[in-house]
């Protein structure tokens, strides 16, 4: 093993190698040993050489059993010229290597299983031989900024299982066979020049991972164009997409930053039927297909800056992440968001400044989502509801408030009872220019017991935020054992705090007067669930 780290270049005599018969593990770095290869033993298996000076492997490179070639960070412009035999290589590994210009013909490497092309920035062509390497089952070219050439037949890639050409920037068509991947699992062409996805897509059946995030008109032409065109024709600069229905196993769909409007989502989106997370952010849509309630086991909604949005469709019931922070558009998003089945269930609608103004105090969201997910919620159940949104009215049954970030209150005897149910959190916040940093730190301090709890949040605010949580029993006694704590004795918890600090200095940030707490007992749930009625203090 021979490594030599920085830019220097160590010239080693190949023939140093030529007694050691039984040398199976190569490893050197920054080494030039390109005209003595023929010197490594006839039963090398695993070559690796990062920082290779050599243009390409000498022809008389011929180690018959080696399995593994990694040549990152190499300066090779061509692997090798013409076809070369390798029987029994699986492995190649050629990432960061920016000279390489294309690559060579594998009809000779029948059982490759892994190439590694990323970031090999002035790669322009993959030789057409990839598309029939039937034993290949990952494939990445990420970040190969300079690829415009891409295989047109893939049929041969019978084991493929991932595909990335995520930053292939000018790349700008998939093979029209795409759909014959049969075993393809993870297709990422985020960040690309394409614009329409072949129809045959719908044949992966076993695709769990899809991203096409960033696929929409990159030209600074373009974008100049599209502020004059009428909407017709900046709605053609979008990625155009086809029906999606044959995507089974489907578990993650990236289409953020598409350029997408209105018409332009499938309306199939709902047969996803395996789809947990769906990410659409920084698109044009006023919006979505009412077809996204029959997801039922969608998890995650990101919605990010879609600033034209107006409002939501029903959500499945499962839903337990949606952000929608800066939907600017955005008026009532009540009847989509019913409260979710998922113990955990957070909201984010920083900066929709609509929604106040619509619903007004009388109405507030976040009170309306918390009553909903505390019926829907089994009472032993490990849960969670965090929601943050425009607002500075705290409910009246926080009772327990203070000036500055911090709050506490007294526990009263024998507090810790079958009725109890978890502890309700409010504060509100001041508008900020720069991205909050913040947590929240809960703890129960009595003689033995003390534990935190922390609640991040990222993002600059341009009015008052009200954020409210609840952490329920179960979730509250879970935190109290990960300290270490054998049980909760009630005799010995009297007190409950709260804090919400900074951790990094906004000079902008700081926490209103209204900082809160509640106690939620038993009989309050059946308040709710019966009539309706305001939560009460009850302490």
């Amino acid at each position: 093993m021979f490594n030599e780290y920085g830019q220097r270049i160590i010239h080693l005599d190949g023939k140093s190698f030529a007694g050691m018969r039984n040398l199976r593990l190569l490893q050197i770095s920054n080494v030039d040993l390109s005209k003595d290869l023929e010197y490594l033993s006839s039963e090398l298996r695993y070559l690796k050489w990062h920082g290779d000076p050599s243009n390409s492997l000498p022809s008389n490179f011929h180690p018959m059993k080696l399995f593994a070639l990694d040549l990152c960070h190499s300066r090779i412009k061509y692997l090798w010229k013409g076809m070369e035999t390798f029987e029994r290589l699986k492995t190649i590994k050629l990432s960061y290597s920016h000279n390489l210009i294309e690559t060579p013909d594998f009809t000779g490497v029948p059982i490759l299983k892994m190439l590694d092309l990323e970031s090999c920035t002035r790669l322009r062509k993959v030789h057409d031989s990839v598309g029939l390497l039937e034993r290949l089952t990952t494939l990445n070219l990420k970040g190969c900024k300079n690829l415009v050439s891409f295989p047109s037949n893939v049929s041969g890639l019978k084991l493929l299982k991932i595909l990335n050409l995520q930053r292939c920037s000018k790349l700008d068509h998939l093979p029209q066979n795409l759909g014959e991947l049969e075993v393809l699992e993870e297709l990422d062409a985020g960040e690309t020049a394409i614009r329409q996805v072949p129809p045959s897509i719908a044949g992966l059946s076993k695709l769990e991972s899809l991203s096409l995030c960033g696929c929409k008109v990159q030209s600074w032409w373009s974008l100049f164009w599209s502020l004059f065109l009428p909407r017709k024709y900046f709605d053609s600069m979008c990625l155009s997409l086809p029906r999606l229905s044959g995507l089974f196993s489907l578990k993650r769909l990236d289409l953020n930053d598409c350029g997408l409007s209105d018409g332009t989502l499938p309306n199939d989106l709902g047969t996803l039927c395996s789809l947990k997370a769906l990410r659409l952010s920084n698109n044009n849509f006023v919006s979505l297909p009412n077809s996204i309630k029959r997801l039922s086991k969608l998890l995650i909604l990101r919605l990010e800056n879609c600033r034209s949005l107006q409002s939501l469709p029903e959500l499945p019931p499962e839903i337990a992440f949606v952000g929608a922070k800066d939907c600017i558009s955005s008026e009532d998003v009540s009847n989509a968001l019913r409260g979710g089945t998922f113990p955990t269930f957070v909201v984010h609608l920083f900066n929709c400044l609509k929604l106040h103004e619509n619903l007004g105090q009388e109405n507030n969201l976040a009170i309306v989502l918390l009553k909903q997910y505390l019926l829907q919620q089994p009472v032993n159940l490990s849960s969670q509801f965090h929601i943050r949104l425009p607002g500075k009215d705290i409910p009246e049954w926080f009772s327990c408030k203070n000036d500055g970030n911090s709050v506490e209150i007294g526990l009263p005897p024998n507090w810790l009872n079958d009725d109890f149910m978890g502890i309700a959190m409010c504060g509100v916040f001041e508008p900020a220019l720069e991205n909050l940093d913040m947590e929240c730190v809960m703890s129960i301090l009595g003689s033995r017991y003390a534990f935190n709890f922390r609640i991040p949040c990222f993002t600059a605010v341009e009015s008052h935020h009200l954020w409210l949580a609840y952490i329920s029993r179960v979730e509250f006694e879970y935190h109290t054992t990960c300290q270490n704590t054998p049980y909760l004795d009630p005799s010995e918890l009297h007190e409950y705090h709260t804090s919400i600090t900074e951790m990094k200095e906004v000079k902008r940030f700081r926490i209103e007067s209204d900082n809160c707490i509640h106690v939620f007992y038993g009989h309050i749930y059946t308040a709710l669930q019966y009539n309706g009625n305001n939560i009460n203090v009850i302490l």
